[in-house]
């Protein structure tokens, strides 16, 4: 069955031999050469997390940054917007005081006028109306130069 001999023992030798041959030429620089590639897919992997991450990170930051710029955007749009709305305001109120002034000024210039006429008719044209008259009733140009004022002031008010 089995023997043991001489050429069992040389074979076993030179097998062991192959073995260290081939693992010292051949296998140990394939697995070297596999683990360096291990290393780098690792790192590289490494890094892409760190990167996502870190993108991560900055899309989260970018996106509150710019949220609260809109809201100080739209906090002083709304500033700006009231700040316009009550300077519109007080220049409306101010045009309106000022067209009220204008139109009290107007008024009373008018009033005057209107005196300054009344006062006019009354010296003139009533006094020539008088000595129309006067001429007409008694034939004669007549004048009047004399008249009551009171009673002038009483019919024309």
């Amino acid at each position: 069955m089995l023997e043991f001999n001489a050429t069992f023992l040389i074979a076993m030798f030179s097998f062991v031999v192959f073995i260290f041959i081939m693992n010292a030429i051949f296998y140990n620089p394939i697995l070297r050469i596999i683990r360096q590639r291990e290393d780098y897919v690792n790192s590289n992997y490494e890094d892409a997390k760190r990167f996502d991450s870190s993108a991560k990170e900055f899309t989260d930051t970018r996106s509150a940054k710019l949220e609260q710029t809109q809201k100080e955007c739209r906090h002083d749009i709304r500033q700006v917007v009231s700040e316009a709305h009550n300077k519109a305001n007080d220049e409306i109120s101010a045009a309106r005081e000022n067209t009220k002034n204008i139109i009290r000024q107007k008024k009373e210039a008018l009033m005057n006028e209107g005196d300054n006429l009344k006062t006019t008719v009354k010296n003139t044209v009533v006094r020539d109306l008088a000595s129309k008259i006067t001429s007409k009733l008694l034939g004669q140009d007549v004048s009047v130069s004399d008249f009551d004022s009171e009673t002038i002031n009483r019919v024309m008010d």
